[in-house]
């Protein structure tokens, strides 16, 4: 009897180590960002939603939408946390058991998913007709926790499935998780009358979860048993995913290797002699470091969702304007892309950079050419061809130099706000990202918006010529300007 009660968990140890991780949790930053945006978007909807939906199309709405926007934080945040588990080469040196550890790092990863959960479906509780009582109200966020554990539970063991040998499809993964994220909403939000009209029998929707748990929420019964028989299982999956392991840098990728012209023609005509090893280095290493390519390439599905939206339908006016969209801004991701910069698997090798016998200036300028040559040049080049795949090629030329420019004005104001220390310096574990997300972010989406409108109603040919030639000149002007002594 007393070997198998040593045999069990400490509960008191459990605490201790969960407390600990709480602790590391309140150092490296809460998902703040995450909760305050997803309380506001759910805010929107939720009252949109709330005075034209009954109570079913409420409820499955609302635990429909849940899990496919709270995926983005759970496959950018949530699966970084196990990616770089930083308490956990420190807690596995205590004289603990493997069960203590697996329960503090699970009530972990339960409290940052909690937080996310609650943040979403709170206001879809505050918001909900008149038809669904106090006891519903009260147990939606429960159930949506729930789907939200199930989803959490899926796309963690995906990532130690895909990780390992298929980084690159786990990438695509996030991305289209982001298009489907971007789309869902924008569709959603113009077809609620629509949605008004489902029904607990609507075909099609038998066969969801969010129809089971929405219908334990109106119909109560039997459905109640649903949301227990799929928690539960969900929980002991997620008990038994494996510590995390660092990633190994990835290889060579074949955007490198197509953009091999370019980057020559950058260092032969573009590219100072100076400023060759930073941008060397900013051109060849974050691409190869796999945390960079995990949080930043799925980025792009923003554009992809837009470029969806632009050719699924509507006037050849509304074409011409997403894509002119696009086009302008594009560049409101560029502050994710430069503030995981610094991030590398390899921090100790940054004294090379530290020692070497450059200016400030010159690991600037590098960085910010590299940048440029290697994330927007590629992205602008991308939305051309799409603009002419889609007939529009008229309308994307005219706009095209002039938007591309822009970005690369944008990449040089942007980087001495964003980048907080050389590139390839920093370990994952321990890069600051306290952007304001909420402050300039939003107002240089705000002012590239309206930039937008504004050249594809008033830039003809000769217009965009003129300005192309006027930011060349600044682009020049900007690029000879020394700050004192050559820093």
């Amino acid at each position: 009897m007393s070997a198998a009660r040593r045999a069990l968990p400490s509960l008191a140890r459990t605490g201790h180590l969960a407390r600990a991780r709480f602790a590391m949790l309140r150092r490296s930053g809460w998902p703040i960002p995450a909760v305050v945006f997803l309380a506001a978007l759910s805010s929107v909807i939720a009252s949109l939603a709330g005075e034209l939906l009954p109570p079913f199309p409420y409820a499955f709405l609302a635990l429909s939408l849940g899990p496919l926007v709270l995926g983005l934080p759970i496959l950018s945040d949530l699966v970084g946390l196990l990616r770089h588990d930083e308490g956990l080469e420190w807690v596995s040196a205590l004289p603990t058991r493997p069960a203590e550890l697996t329960l503090a790092r699970t009530a972990h990863l339960g409290a940052w998913l909690g937080a996310l959960a609650l943040a979403w479906f709170i206001p879809w509780s505050g918001f909900a007709p008149a038809g669904l009582g106090l006891g519903a109200r009260l147990a939606l966020p429960l159930l949506g926790f729930l789907l939200a554990l199930g989803l959490a539970t899926a796309l963690i063991w995906a990532q130690q499935v895909l990780l390992a040998r298929l980084a690159g499809l786990w990438v695509a993964l996030e991305t289209l998780w982001m298009v489907l994220a971007v789309v869902g909403i924008l569709r959603i939000l113009g077809g609620l009358p629509a949605i008004a009209a489902w029904s607990t029998g609507a075909a099609g929707l038998a066969l969801l979860p969010s129809t089971w748990f929405a219908r334990a929420l109106v119909e109560g019964g039997h459905w109640w048993w649903t949301p227990a028989a799929l928690g539960f299982p969900c929980l002991l999956a997620l008990l038994r995913v494996p510590a995390s392991e660092q990633a190994a840098p990835t290889a060579r990728g074949g955007l490198e290797r197509w953009l091999a012209p370019l980057r020559w023609l950058a260092l032969r005509f573009w590219v100072r002699s100076d400023e060759r090893g930073p941008f060397e280095l900013v051109f060849r290493g974050p691409g190869r470091e796999r945390e960079f390519a995990l949080r930043t390439y799925p980025m792009i599905g923003i554009p992809l969702a837009f470029l969806w939206l632009g050719a699924s339908g509507g006037s050849e006016h509304w074409r011409t304007d997403v894509l002119a969209l696009l086009l302008f801004t594009s560049g409101v991701s560029l502050p994710l892309l430069l503030v995981h910069l610094p991030l590398t698997q390899s921090p100790g090798a940054a004294w090379i950079q530290r020692l070497a016998p450059l200016g400030t200036r010159s690991h600037r300028e590098g960085a910010i050419k590299a940048v440029f040559v290697r994330w927007v040049v590629p992205l602008y080049v991308a939305l051309l061809a799409i603009g002419l795949g889609l007939g529009r090629g008229a309308d994307v030329l005219r706009l095209w130099a002039p938007a591309l420019l822009l970005a690369l004005l944008l990449v040089r104001w942007l980087y001495p706000r964003c980048v907080r220390d050389l590139p390839l310096s920093t370990a994952p574990d321990e890069l600051p990202a306290n952007l304001d997300w909420a402050g300039p972010v939003t107002t240089l989406a705000l002012g590239l918006t309206i930039l937008a409108v504004l050249a594809n109603r008033m830039l003809d040919w000769g217009a965009s010529l003129a300005l192309t030639l006027f930011l060349v000149a600044l682009e020049g002007w900007k690029g000879r300007r020394r700050s004192p002594a050559g820093r």
